[in-house]
């Protein structure tokens, strides 16, 4: 069977601390339209309503929850999700077309597609994401000092 709750890690080159690390996760997670976030030291926990507007080609829309943990020196994230809403929505779906077919196949065969297609998909899109995640969080902090700058002219 499929898992249901998937784990990414990465290694981070980050020379950030684990406040600014959080806030830039906690940033692009409301971009996302994450509507339930909570922190703690070293973890960022998410849960994903179904109703929040984010429409069904969006990243996090087969997702219903999950959270982003830094280990203790900050060089690994652990980046894990949870699809068990999308399970059940897509099996009450076979089921129903199954019922309608009058053939326990049939119910088969469409789960194994929807779910199956879509758990493929997510897990291509949620490791892009936690790739892009990685890129940004090892982003060199920089700096420019603007307020020397004459202007006048």
């Amino acid at each position: 069977m499929f898992p249901l709750n998937i784990k990414y890690k990465r290694i981070l080159n980050s020379k950030s601390d684990s406040r600014q690390i959080f806030d830039k996760i906690e940033k692009e997670l409301i971009r996302l339209k994450i509507d339930k976030i909570h922190r703690s030291d070293l973890k960022i926990e998410f849960e994903n309503s179904f109703f929040n507007g984010q429409g069904r080609w969006h990243l996090m829309a087969p997702v219903d929850k999950g959270y982003l943990k830094l280990d203790s020196n900050l060089k690994k994230i652990e980046y894990s999700f949870s699809v068990v809403r999308t399970f059940y929505i897509t099996s009450v779906m076979a089921l129903f077309f199954g019922l309608i077919s009058q053939s326990y196949w049939i119910g088969i065969i469409f789960f194994s597609w929807l779910f199956g297609m879509n758990w493929v998909i997510t897990l291509i899109r949620q490791n892009r994401f936690a790739n892009k995640l990685k890129r940004m969080l090892d982003k060199k902090n920089t700096t420019h000092n603007t307020s020397n700058r004459c202007t006048s002219h």
